[in-house]
């Protein structure tokens, strides 16, 4: 006998369950990798695109959605909107699902939570967006600029009218359009194992587009990837790490001497640990980090990649790590940060930031660095980056970093850098991309030198 309630289908369950996931504060690449267990490779990628379309867009599915949504006589729960959501996004971009698909999936969604008036509500409001000849159009609507480009490309107000007043109107529309674009899968691949022609060659079929990055010499792009990462070819060997394009240029700023001392203050999972042990022989390097279970994953990466010289140690570098001032030949920090500079990566970080965000992180950061500071010897360098755009996080901090520690100077960060990522230095030697002018990430990053001194007597550390 045909089942009369057939469950919704796998793949946007578990996109439904991620997002709600989401709302509650975890990260989409986490939980879609947890929710996706099991299912088929169209399935996860379906589940994917789901979740990020629905993140990106979420703005401009809500005020599409209050179009059609008559007063439904109870407010609608978490549940209930992100199956709305789930379902007018559906209808609205992706092309290949049909409309009926699209509805008959979003009611079974909300059968199965066990509410008649819930499906009910579902059917008549995504049944009358299916009728519609043309969608609304926010940026016809009688509003202020400000929220008309709120709405159209889904960004909160705060963060529109920064960058108005920052950027111009043009250039944050490009900004705001540039965030919404799907970012590629990019990887860092080992030099020592595999060159980046073979490694195109290798990955080839494992996406719609694979081509070598732009500006390091070290990256891929992986355009229409399906699936987990750790199911491409290489992995379990260590050919590669996934990381932007603009992260791998700090490395590159580290640029190790053979037998250097090396401090990664902020090391999260390691990725630029690891990447900067390899760039000489005989590197050793602290990859410092509060967190232990950002430290589980990255010694987990550690076996993966083989990087032996790569020492992981649980501490917090503004609290006073257990190393002895002047130690290291080079120290960096890569510092937490607003992230306003991956929204196309994590769409999530729009609705997680509030507008006192980057000056409250601003203050974490100039702490940081000033304990950083301590720990380089005379004529060392170190090296800050965030993976923002802020004003406050970028320049701020480090004008304040230069008047307190006049034993530092600024080195123009083309010294360090490959030819091909030159160009993304500025007049001031600093680095600075965003999204809409270079296709990679938000980022910024300065490099400091200290002046020498008599270097003092030291060796190394025991682990």
């Amino acid at each position: 006998m045909k089942n009369r309630n057939p469950p919704p289908s796998p793949a946007r369950e578990a996109a439904f369950r991620a997002l709600l996931d989401v709302e509650a504060g975890s990260f989409p690449e986490d939980v879609l990798e947890s929710r996706t267990i099991g299912l088929d490779p169209r399935d996860r990628a379906l589940a994917g695109a789901l979740v990020y379309g629905v993140l990106r867009h979420r703005t401009r599915l809500d005020w599409t959605l209050d179009r059609f949504l008559t007063r439904p006589g109870k407010p609608l729960t978490p549940e209930l909107r992100t199956i709305l959501r789930q379902g007018l996004f559906q209808l609205m971009d992706l092309d290949r699902v049909p409309a009926s698909a699209a509805v008959d999936e979003a009611v079974r969604l909300a059968k199965s939570s066990g509410s008649a008036w819930a499906a009910g509500l579902v059917n008549a409001v995504l049944r009358a967006a299916t009728r519609a000849q043309t969608w609304p159009n926010p940026m016809d609507a009688p509003l202020s600029s400000a929220d008309r480009l709120a709405i159209a490309y889904s960004h909160p107000r705060w963060l529109v009218d920064r960058w108005l007043m920052e950027r111009g109107p043009d250039e944050t529309e490009a900004l705001l359009r540039a965030n919404n674009e799907p970012a590629p899968l990019t990887l860092r691949v080992d030099p020592d194992r595999l060159g980046i022609e073979e490694a195109i060659r290798r990955l080839s079929g494992s996406a719609r587009r694979v081509e070598s990055t732009r500006f390091s010499p070290f990256g891929l792009n992986l355009w229409g990837a399906a699936g987990s990462v750790m199911n491409l070819p290489g992995y379990d060997e260590g050919w590669f790490s996934v990381q932007d394009e603009a992260a791998q240029l700090v490395g590159l700023l580290v640029r190790p001497r053979p037998g250097d001392w090396v401090l990664d203050g902020c090391a999260g999972r390691g990725g630029k640990a690891f990447h900067v042990a390899g760039l000489a022989d005989g590197v050793q390097v602290i990859g410092l980090d509060p967190d232990a279970g950002r430290l589980a994953l990255a010694a987990r990466d550690k076996a993966r990649l083989n990087r032996a010289g790569v020492h992981l140690v649980r501490g917090d570098i503004a609290a006073g790590p257990p190393f002895p001032s002047d130690f290291f030949h080079l120290v960096l920090v890569d510092a937490p940060c607003s992230n306003l500079g991956v929204i196309r990566r994590r769409p999530d970080v729009k609705w997680s930031k509030a507008a006192d965000s980057p000056g409250r992180m601003a203050e974490i950061q100039k702490k940081l660095l000033a304990a950083a500071s301590r720990l380089v010897r005379p004529g060392g360098r170190l090296i800050y980056a965030v993976c923002t755009v802020t004003p406050e996080e970028t320049t701020v901090v480090i004008d304040d970093f230069w008047m307190n520690h006049l034993e530092f100077g600024v080195r123009p960060a083309t010294l360090y850098l490959p030819e091909s990522a030159k160009e993304l230095v500025g007049p001031d030697g600093l680095i600075r991309t965003w999204p809409h002018q270079r296709g990679t990430d938000g980022f910024f990053a300065a490099v400091f030198e200290r002046k020498p001194a008599k270097p003092p007597e030291w060796g190394g550390l025991s682990f």
